[in-house]
């Protein structure tokens, strides 16, 4: 007896769309899946990539400003030592070197005038003139060199120490010419016994020296705050 299997047909071919139908949404989804894996790999990647380049960009920004800090603070630390240099030395040197000028006229005109000798006395004078005069040439190429080493400054410094930097220039200016004229004056003054226009013209210099004094706290002060910020 034969078993007719023909009725089993229909559910075969069911099963195996059914079948087919399954293997379709399987690589239909397997694909999906896999496109997704690929678009998040290439977004992780892309974000591995922005990452490296923002660290990259950070270390080079830091690596900038801190050579920004360094080389303003070598430059601005040199500009000061080089000002403090300037002033110790004009004091020194007007205190060695003018004060012997100073026993010297007094030596030689007490001297002359003792002895009645008016030439003597004018040549004690002229002496002591030429002297000071020389002290205040050199005193005016050590200003230049201090202006010149001050354009350095200018090159990275802000405006508002560029200001201040104009402000302190102008203030030695004035203080040298108010030294210079003192120097000058002194020889005649001390003749004439003019003690109280030599104390007025110290008290003058002692005024203009407290300004510099101040301008230089300022941009000591604006060179600090400008070394913070970077």
């Amino acid at each position: 007896m034969e078993i007719d299997f023909d009725f089993l047909i229909p559910y075969i071919n069911y099963l195996v769309i059914a079948f087919i139908g399954l293997i379709g949404l399987y690589i239909k989804t397997y694909m999906q899946e896999r496109a997704k894996r690929k678009a998040l790999i290439r977004t992780n990647k892309k974000l591995m990539e922005e990452t490296e380049s923002i660290k990259k960009e950070h270390q080079l920004d830091i690596s900038k400003r801190r050579y920004q800090y360094e080389s303003k603070k070598e430059q601005y630390l040199g500009f000061f030592k080089m000002l403090d240099k300037f002033t110790n030395e004009a004091t020194l040197k007007n205190q060695s070197e003018m004060m012997p000028i100073l026993d010297e006229f007094n030596r030689n005109y007490l001297n002359a005038a003792t002895q009645g000798n008016k030439k003597k006395e004018n040549l004690a004078v002229t002496v002591m003139s030429k002297k000071i005069q020389k002290l205040t040439s050199d005193s005016y190429e050590e200003l230049t060199k201090l202006k010149q080493e001050t354009n350095t400054i200018r090159v990275i410094a802000s405006d508002e120490i560029l200001k201040k930097l104009d402000l302190l220039e102008l203030s030695y200016d004035k203080l040298m010419e108010q030294s210079n004229k003192m120097m000058s004056d002194l020889p005649q003054l001390m003749l004439t016994g003019n003690d109280a226009r030599i104390k007025e013209q110290q008290k003058e210099l002692e005024i203009s020296g407290k300004v510099t004094q101040s301008i230089k706290n300022e941009i000591i002060e604006l060179m600090r705050k400008e070394l913070n910020e970077i």
